[in-house]
């Protein structure tokens, strides 16, 4: 005996919903609403629930994680900024007082290898961030 279809499910949708639902119906090549609402519901991956929560998480980790490396590359801005200016402000020391010349040259290495350490961190945000766009988009969303 085959199936009955005698259970009736009823949605009220909005314009945004109908438009949505019907890119769905489109994708799954469903010939109408009831043959698409029967594949969702028949696709395990879909609704036992783990993929919209995995799917949910990977999205606000991925937010959270550009987020940080965001403030991160503000932060570098900010660090190479300030070593500009204290290298300046060295230079017109070392020209006012060069009988120094050791500590002016022992600073000014400091200087230079925090910059170096920044450019370097800058540079590594730069491929963490690539590497994350990347990801996204092979697995299927770029706009997140």
């Amino acid at each position: 005996m085959p199936k009955v279809k005698r259970n009736l499910v009823q949605v009220r949708l909005t314009d945004d919903q109908l438009k949505q639902f019907d890119s769905v119906k489109q994708i799954l090549h469903a010939e109408n609403n009831s043959d698409a609402i029967r594949q969702l519901i028949s696709d395990k991956k879909l609704t036992d629930g783990t993929t919209q929560e995995a799917l949910t998480q990977a999205a606000n980790q991925y937010t959270d994680l550009s987020a940080k490396l965001d403030s991160l590359m503000w932060n570098s801005s900010n660090i190479t900024n300030n070593v500009n200016q204290v290298a300046h402000v060295l230079n017109a020391a070392a020209q006012a007082d060069p009988e120094d010349v050791d500590t002016w040259n022992w600073v000014m290495q400091q200087l230079q290898a925090i910059a170096t350490n920044n450019n370097q961190l800058r540079q590594l945000v730069d491929e963490v961030k690539h590497c994350l766009s990347e990801g996204r988009v092979i697995h299927g969303s770029p706009n997140v």
